[in-house]
């Protein structure tokens, strides 16, 4: 049991007590026999019940709560000391605190004996006092809180009330949590080099060099897998100054095999590499480095092998449970970042070989449509000469022939022609000049009139009053309308008619080219823009052209700063083709009469 104070030490406590009443205790209460029956027995009996009830108190707190002398003595204590098993509470009056906890310990640099030391200096100075350690003899993570005893006049510089609580598991909540935020930190640190590196290499580079954060490691290697070799290719490694495997190698895939069944596919993990009976060549490469924990980890995108991820120590165990955790997040994070690049890197090849298959085959069209050119004057040369007569008369049937042979002879010069304009227009500087649109317009009308009258079509200009000039250069403009007029004759059926409006707004000139011919499919209004396209349906099997004339037209207007676009309702219902020309601020200016 806890022993009293004497009744000398607590009468004044009397004074600061109002609550405790006398009232209602009568001398016949047998609780009180053995005391004179008279108030002062009476209030000593109160006081005496109150302070068994606050030792109670005391005693079931799990604090260790002890009241010291000046020396440092203890007068009392809880029964705390018990329970952390420090002796027991009827054996501690007069022991030094310190001796308590430590009772093997004589040190005057112990660490617990200097800050109970400074904690009552403090305390006998009036202030409050507190301090906290990791008590490797306890085992345990102390918070000390020292304050001395108030009397009825005041603070007593005699007594100290000191309370230790182990706030052991607190600490270790906070480490944890703490630990946790660094860990999230790192492995978001992680996931972002690896979402910034674009190659293999810069992948497994970023990850094991901020791995270390989170797994201390003396070899980190990851290697890719080449089935079509049966290889694995080391991208990365980090050997803090030991392995001699390194970034750039190349190993067979029997070199990582062990007679034990470990492999590069599985996962495994090993204590000590030294303890082991049989050792793959790797392993026995790792052993002669000085490593000796080590585990592997299979890299696995898509459900298929594609490398993995080793980790080594050179202490047996080295190892927990969470570094190999950590290990499996970061082993998931390079499977997937990995196979992207591994894609990426297939489709940029993929992309590459392409342009250059473009560009020979830009270039076969360049020199054949420069070949074609010269011996395409001199049949034309010819064809003139004879259907002129002048090597000769004649028939009727050498007549027709020139004839078709001219209009064949024409048409591949248009050919080439675009072809030629098609590559010159992307380096060609355009010559502009001030264009009246409606004069333009009109001009263009006349000369297709008779063309389109013989096959048996109208035409119709609906021009808005008051078109801004434009500020273009009016030979390529011209080959812009000869192709959509070009095509809105071959298209459109006997009778029908073609449309040409011209309204501008306040940033662009607009011209729209509208036909009653065989239409275009939605899903290729679009695709008829690029180079050598043709739409292959039933409709048009009979028409023969390149491919390139729109897209001449839409690189045309493109390099005037426009835009060119189509509409169909669908096959069979006609088209609209529009060119948008920016018009330029400094020619919004209506041109001069004539």
């Amino acid at each position: 049991m806890v022993q009293r104070y004497a009744s000398a030490r607590v009468t004044p406590l009397t004074h600061s007590s109002p609550r405790f009443s006398v009232r209602g205790l009568a001398p016949q209460d047998p609780e009180l026999a053995g005391y004179p029956d008279d108030l002062s027995s009476s209030t000593f009996r109160v006081i005496e019940r109150a302070k068994q009830e606050w030792e109670a108190t005391a005693d079931a707190l799990p604090e260790l709560i002890c009241l010291v002398d000046a020396r440092g003595l203890i007068i009392r204590a809880n029964r705390t000391i018990e329970t952390w098993n420090l002796g027991r509470v009827v054996a501690v009056k007069d022991l030094s605190l310190h001796r308590l906890l430590h009772p093997a310990c004589t040190g005057a640099a112990c660490e617990l004996e200097r800050g109970l030391r400074q904690i009552r200096l403090s305390a006998s100075a009036g202030q409050s006092a507190q301090f906290e350690m990791w008590d490797a003899l306890l085992r345990r993570h102390l918070l000390v809180n020292a304050r001395l005893v108030a009397s009825g006049r005041g603070l007593s510089p005699s007594a100290t009330v000191i309370v230790i609580q182990d706030v052991t598991e607190r600490k270790r909540a906070e480490e944890a949590l703490r630990l946790s935020a660094e860990r999230l930190r790192a492995m978001n640190d992680i996931q972002q080099a690896i979402l910034a590196a674009h190659s293999p290499e810069g992948i497994a580079e970023a990850a094991l060099t901020r791995m270390l954060r989170l797994v201390p490691f003396r070899h980190a290697r990851v290697t890719l897998y080449d089935p079509d070799l049966n290889e694995f290719f080391v991208v990365a490694a980090d050997a803090n100054g030991g392995a001699r495997l390194r970034p750039g190698q190349s190993y067979r895939e029997d070199v990582f095999q062990s007679c034990d069944g470990r492999e590069p596919r599985a996962f495994y993990a090993i204590e000590d590499l030294g303890k082991l009976a049989n050792v793959s060549a790797v392993e026995e490469q790792l052993l002669s480095d000085g490593l000796r924990a080590y585990f592997n980890i299979p890299l696995i995108a898509e459900r298929e092998f594609i490398g993995s991820l080793a980790i080594g120590a050179d202490r047996p165990g080295w190892f927990t449970a969470e570094h190999i955790e950590i290990g499996r997040e970061i082993a998931d994070l390079l499977a997937i970042a990995t196979r992207q690049a591994q894609l990426y890197g297939k489709l940029k090849r993929a992309n590459q070989d392409l342009g250059a298959a473009l560009q020979a085959k830009e270039e076969m069209i360049q020199a054949v449509s420069h070949e074609l050119r010269t011996p395409l004057i001199i049949i034309k040369g010819y064809v003139d000469l004879l259907s002129e007569g002048m090597l000769g008369a004649l028939n009727q049937e050498q007549v027709d022939a020139m004839a078709a042979l001219d209009t064949h002879a024409n048409r591949l010069t248009t050919l080439v022609n675009q072809v030629l304009t098609l590559k010159e227009i992307e380096t060609t500087r355009l010559s502009k000049m001030t264009i009246d649109p409606a004069a333009w317009l009109g001009e263009v009308v006349r000369a297709w009139s008779l063309l389109i009258e013989r096959g048996g079509l109208r035409i119709s200009l609906e021009v808005s009053p008051n078109l801004p000039s434009l500020l273009a250069d009016p030979n390529l403009l011209n080959q812009v309308m000869y192709n959509l007029l070009g095509n809105a004759v071959k298209f459109s059926p006997h009778g029908g008619a073609i449309t040409i409006r011209a309204w501008a707004t306040r940033q662009e000139f607009v011209l729209a080219i509208a036909d009653c011919g065989i239409g275009i499919p939605s899903d290729k209004l679009e695709l008829i823009f690029e180079r050598f396209y043709r739409i292959h349906t039933g409709l048009n099997t009979a028409f023969g052209g390149l491919g390139i004339g729109l897209t001449l037209c839409r690189a045309i207007v493109s390099a005037h700063g426009g835009r060119m676009w189509a509409e169909s309702v669908g096959e069979g219902q006609g088209s609209t083709f529009y060119v948008a020309l920016p018009v330029e601020a400094a020619e919004q200016t209506r041109p001069s009469a004539g």
